[in-house]
């Protein structure tokens, strides 16, 4: 065979070889430039080959960038849909239920066991342990497993292959605590091309989340060991709901409140074609223990809601924090701030201590004579709440509630509607709320109550009385209980406490109510006399350190013979001392450059 016509030409194969890749890729690339680039160079077989493959290995990496390109503009090959949800998000909650109940995690191998608390968390498998203080064989769950799943877990949904895994995600300084904190990510894949299978995902994992969240109420409250930059309501738990019919109020007020916000829910259309904020506030107040709370968490379970309850009392909640957390809450929800009144002051109060602080500014220490230091108990300005509530920014469709024991203390412009549209007063316990307490806290299927019966002409036994009788006997029993009981004096919580104490025993109750009524009065003089003594220790200490401290400022002014213009204090020489200067009494003000020209020390 002619191996020099395989060639082409007098340098043998190599040349020959290196020509037809030329022509390939002119012809492939349409480039003419190109194919002198294989062309055999003069120099030797070595160095026109190092050459020629390191062109060559140039041109390879720009066609795999090329592809690269294209393939991540138009995704023709992509097969899968990737997302990313943050821990703490109300969607990674949603995630985590539905891979739960779908028993996504069962073959997880590393787990982070926990005991059993309120605190909300999604555990595959709870372990069991018989008490013997339960009786009656019951169970309690005494710890939760809950899976780390930090390896790829693979599984079946509606037809197509998914994997979930979760990241520990990245290592974060928190600003508020001075510290470090990491927050978790979940990232689902679904092997397939069709967005909207993502999309009836979490519609699948929402609705999942909602049944199985139905019967509990849902609290979400602030990580005051660290904040999420991304999403800040990391403590999430989960109790029973409450019976409306547990909360005693006034007849018709828990209705009405009720009716309201059911009103406001269903009515975002009509707020929309109004031109109206799609918002509503309710302020509760009154005495403590009336049940502001409760009325709240109630209407929660009845409303599907989910709560949302901040504390505005932390030196790391400022203005920005506020804003940051209450436009995370998702609409639908409701968003409580407890005892609001201990987050500001009044104006009247600011006004004061203004006055104070601008009569104090001409002395070399300033007087507190039983007034504020002026040390803030919150980061949170009033104008930043205000601006949240119903500011250009703040977020619509959620209910506002707040609780005070004390309405005036509020400023006025927090009252204003718009911010608060509803005020529900709460008082102390009337008779019909006794009455009414006592019925619930005695139900007819819970409650053992024996009538003597006659045997024989001399003995006699107790049995159960039947239901009918045994309603009959409950209601006279609580309106017993309710004459005796003084109205506005003591709050349902205190009326609980009592019953707490006999409850198995209503027929005690009802005798004996009067003799705890007396035992509470006596309690509450000895405690109002022992904080009487008690202010009065503090407030004489107070001025024998405020006295102090005047007596030292007025010796220093002495010493510099200064100027103080507009303070008008009596000074007084020590009585009894012999002295150069005359003794003097002064109850206006005094010009002590004055009295320094005219000798006086």
């Amino acid at each position: 065979m002619d191996y020099q016509h395989l060639s082409g030409d007098g340098h043998g194969g190599n040349g020959g070889l290196w020509g037809s890749a030329s022509n390939m890729v002119t012809r492939i690339m349409g480039f003419s430039m190109v194919a002198s680039l294989f062309q055999p160079v003069n120099g030797g077989v070595a160095s026109s080959t190092g050459f020629r493959l390191f062109m060559f290995g140039t041109m390879v990496e720009v066609g795999r960038r090329f592809c690269q390109w294209v393939y991540d503009r138009f995704n023709v090959f992509q097969y899968s849909i990737t997302a990313e949800f943050d821990e703490g998000d109300p969607v990674y909650e949603w995630i985590v239920l539905f891979l739960t109940e779908q028993k996504i995690w069962k073959r997880s191998r590393m787990f982070h066991v926990t005991a059993t608390s309120s605190k909300r968390k999604w555990g595959i498998g709870k372990s069991m342990a018989s008490t013997s203080n339960l009786g009656k064989g019951k169970e309690k769950e005494t710890a939760q497993y809950v899976p780390t799943f930090e390896a790829p877990q693979l599984f079946r949904w509606k037809g197509h292959w998914a994997e979930i895994k979760r990241s520990k995600g990245q290592l974060t300084y928190n600003e508020f605590t001075g510290g470090t904190q990491t927050v978790a990510k979940l990232y689902l894949t679904i092997y397939t091309r069709d967005m909207s299978m993502l999309s009836s995902f979490v519609e699948e994992a929402e609705n999942v989340y909602i049944k199985t969240s139905s019967p509990n109420v849902v609290i979400h409250s602030v990580d005051q060991n660290g904040y999420n930059p991304g999403f800040p309501w990391m403590n999430t738990k989960s109790k029973a709901r409450r019976s409306l019919n547990s909360i005693i109020l006034p007849e018709g007020v828990l209705q009405t409140i009720l009716d309201d916000a059911r009103e406001f829910l269903d009515t975002e259309d009509w707020y929309t074609k109004a031109g109206i904020p799609h918002r509503r506030g309710y302020l509760l107040h009154g005495p403590p223990g009336t049940g502001k709370t409760s009325t709240i968490y109630a209407m929660a379970g009845e409303l599907g809601l989910e709560i949302y309850s901040l504390s505005l009392a932390s030196s790391s909640v400022d203005d920005s924090f506020l804003q940051r957390a209450v436009g995370s809450i998702p609409k639908g929800a409701i968003l409580l701030i407890e005892d609001i009144d201990c987050a500001f002051s009044s104006r009247d109060d600011d006004d004061d201590g203004d006055t104070s602080r601008q009569q104090a500014q001409f002395l070399p220490f300033p007087l507190s004579m039983g007034g504020r230091r002026g040390s803030r108990q919150s980061a949170v300005t009033l104008s930043g709440l205000l601006n949240v509530l119903d500011g250009v920014g703040s977020e619509e469709g959620r209910i506002f509630f707040a609780t005070t024991n004390y309405i005036d203390r509020l400023d006025p412009a927090l009252l204003r509607p718009g911010r608060i549209d509803r005020k529900v007063q709460y008082y102390l316990a009337t008779k019909e709320q006794a009455k009414a307490l006592f019925i619930r806290f005695y139900p007819v299927s819970h409650t053992t109550l024996l009538a003597e019966h006659t045997t024989s002409s001399l003995d006699s036994e107790k049995l159960p009385l039947p239901t009918d009788k045994k309603r009959a006997m409950i209601r006279a029993l609580a309106s017993e209980f309710a004459s005796n009981f003084p109205e506005h004096e003591f709050t349902t919580a205190e009326l609980q406490g009592y019953l707490l104490s006999c409850k198995k025993e209503p027929e005690r109750a009802a005798a004996e109510v009067m003799n705890w009524v007396e035992e509470e009065r006596n309690e509450r003089k000895a405690r109002k006399a022992r904080e009487e003594a008690r202010m009065i220790r503090i407030k004489e200490r107070k001025e024998a350190r405020e006295a102090d401290r005047l007596q030292v400022s007025l010796d220093r002014l002495r010493e510099r013979g200064g100027r103080v213009e507009g303070v008008g204090i009596p000074i007084e020489t020590a009585g009894g001392a012999e002295s150069d200067s005359p003794q003097t009494s002064i109850s206006e003000p005094v010009d002590l450059g004055s009295a320094s020209a005219e000798g006086d020390p």
